[in-house]
């Protein structure tokens, strides 16, 4: 389990969210996220290829999202294999 201040969700190069007190587990190998959205774009946010991405002092960590709900500011995705 990784538990972070803040990420973002990302389309290519565009910010589509930005998510608080996120945290991401992995269960009998998949992935997923739960966090607090505290600013995003609608449109971005439907695009597809979206990406979880937590930055650290030495770079970044990147997750695909394959799915994702959003209710009452919470959201909740299946992430594919960390990237390298």
């Amino acid at each position: 389990m990784v538990t972070v201040a803040e990420a973002s969700l990302r389309w290519g190069y565009h910010q589509a969210g930005v998510l608080r007190a996120c945290t991401v587990t992995r269960t009998a190998g998949q992935w997923s996220l739960t966090g607090t959205v505290v600013r995003s774009d609608a449109f971005r946010l439907s695009q597809q290829p979206l990406v979880f991405e937590v930055t650290h002092a030495t770079g970044s960590w990147r997750w695909p999202v394959t799915s994702l709900q959003m209710t009452d500011g919470m959201l909740h995705a299946s992430l594919g294999p960390k990237e390298p």
